[in-house]
């Protein structure tokens, strides 16, 4: 500790202390009287001033935090079907991802005629292998029966300009749909 910092630390604690004295009573010889409190409130107003000067040159502590709107990333779904869909369509792929779209479909025409169209599981199995599912032959051949598409079906999926999977896939779909409504060739509810 410096000289002029020892000074400066003895001068406040004894103004400290008389300034205790005189604010509980005890007479030292002096007065409160105005030029005093003024010596005192310009003293306080240096003091103050050396802090304020003292902290300019410091820097500053501030934390990060994070973002409170951050969004979490959530799949879509259906997303794994349709990233199965497009990479049924490549040459890499093809064979792997059209077996796990045929899978799915399968499984999903299957529950939908036990869960809407009122049947048996080994009925349902049975109408996909036949095809009896449903009037589009598109969507009972996609799923394995041995039904034949009409020609001029044929010619219209050829000339329609898309995927010929996707555009299978699609009316698969439409027809897993329709089960047990009353566009349900199948039958109605049980």
């Amino acid at each position: 500790m410096t000289l002029t910092r020892r000074l400066f630390l003895l001068v406040g604690v004894v103004a400290t202390v008389a300034g205790l004295a005189v604010v509980a009573g005890v007479s030292l010889g002096l007065e409160l009287t105005d030029v005093f409190l003024g010596l005192v409130g310009a003293l306080a107003a240096i003091q103050g001033l050396r802090y304020v000067q003292r902290r300019r040159d410091t820097t500053p502590n501030t934390t990060v935090t994070g973002d409170p709107e951050a969004r979490i990333s959530v799949p879509m779904p259906g997303s794994d079907f349709d990233d199965d869909l497009v990479s049924a369509a490549g040459r890499r792929t093809r064979w792997a991802a059209r077996e796990r779209v045929v899978d799915r479909l399968e499984a999903r025409a299957k529950g939908a005629l036990v869960a809407r169209g009122g049947r048996a599981p080994e009925e349902a199995a049975a109408l996909l292998e036949t095809g009896g599912w449903t009037d589009d032959p598109v969507a009972a051949r996609f799923l394995g029966a041995s039904v034949s598409i009409p020609l001029r079906q044929r010619v219209r999926l050829f000339l329609s300009g898309r995927s010929s999977l996707a555009d299978r896939a699609e009316r698969t779909v439409a027809a897993i749909e329709r089960v047990g409504t009353a566009d349900d060739p199948a039958g109605e509810r049980r």
